[in-house]
């Protein structure tokens, strides 16, 4: 799948097959996730693997979490960054969300489905704090989001999209 058709047609899959997935794919999202730009190319992130069912039950099993359905996917991916590898420490979040995207868009690549759920949320910030429990994160190990990824048991529908004239901007700023 050429790169445009794969950016443009990715979807957030919430449903997943009961079928595992081979070691050199879940090793190509690892390759992919670790090949996004970082900021002064510090490369802060931290990618833990978990196939585990009791692990992902526990990582989903507060009744203030939304996305249950993460315990579904036969693979979890927790995208982290280490604080002592970045220079740049206020680019941390981005630096992992462009590594998740890699993440997001190879599984795509590779007909699988795949979805981003936050790690943390201020108004509930026991969420983050069942993450770091549950995957022993050190102190200096902050998790940024949890990636399911599984073989779709879905067809995901059409997404809204806004206008171009809404989002697009030439040389200003113009309302």
């Amino acid at each position: 799948m050429d790169a445009i058709k794969c950016i443009n047609t990715r979807r957030s899959i919430r449903k997943y097959k009961d079928e595992k997935i081979p070691a050199k794919i879940i090793k190509d999202f690892i390759i992919a996730g670790s090949n996004a730009p970082s900021s002064l190319n510090d490369q802060p992130w931290i990618f833990i693997t978990i196939t585990k069912k009791k692990t992902m039950e526990n990582l989903t099993n507060l009744k203030v979490q939304l996305s249950k359905f993460v315990a579904t996917a036969p693979l979890i991916i927790a995208c982290c960054y280490d604080e002592t590898k970045s220079r740049a420490k206020h680019h941390n979040l981005e630096n992992v969300a462009l590594a998740a995207e890699n993440i997001l868009l190879t599984a795509h690549a590779s007909g699988l489905g795949a979805c981003y759920v936050t790690a943390f949320d201020p108004g509930f910030p026991e969420i983050e704090e069942s993450i770091i429990k549950e995957l022993a994160l050190p102190v200096n190990i902050k998790a940024v989001c949890l990636i399911s990824i599984g073989y779709p048991d879905q067809k995901p529908g059409n997404k809204k999209m806004r206008k171009l004239s809404e989002i697009w901007k030439r040389e200003k700023y113009d309302a």
